[in-house]
């Protein structure tokens, strides 16, 4: 379905006095655009990437399956592992993410650099 937005046209006249006596007058016009707006279409997908968890100044994330709609610290699908950004370690559950790719799961873009070091997807 199209809806089309309108904006109105209409002219505006300032005028101001300044110090010295001297009058400026501005004229400012506002044109009328209008377009075909297409309607917003969010695909349902879903999305591997990072909760976050620990405390603050203490990041610790969960990786995790979870619909790309929702919220970061949403309610996940499934875990398929954690990453400690302060230690530099990771616990992957491959199968179970190969199996979400395969799926058409989409990784976010540090996901999928943390996937490719792993060696997971290349």
């Amino acid at each position: 379905r199209d809806t089309a937005s309108v904006m109105s046209a209409s002219t505006f006249t300032f005028s101001a006095a300044l110090v010295g006596g001297a009058r400026v007058q501005s004229k400012v016009e506002k044109r009328t655009i209008t377009g075909a707006r297409a309607a917003l279409r969010v695909e349902n997908r879903v999305a591997i990437r990072f909760t976050r968890m620990g405390r603050k100044k203490e990041p610790f994330y969960r990786i995790i399956a979870i619909d790309s709609r929702a919220r970061r610290d949403g309610l996940p699908i499934q875990q398929l592992g954690w990453y400690d950004p302060i230690r530099k370690q990771s616990s992957l559950d491959a199968p179970a993410i190969k199996d979400w790719i395969a799926k058409g799961a989409q990784p976010s873009e540090t996901v999928g650099a943390l996937l490719k070091k792993a060696l997971i997807i290349s």
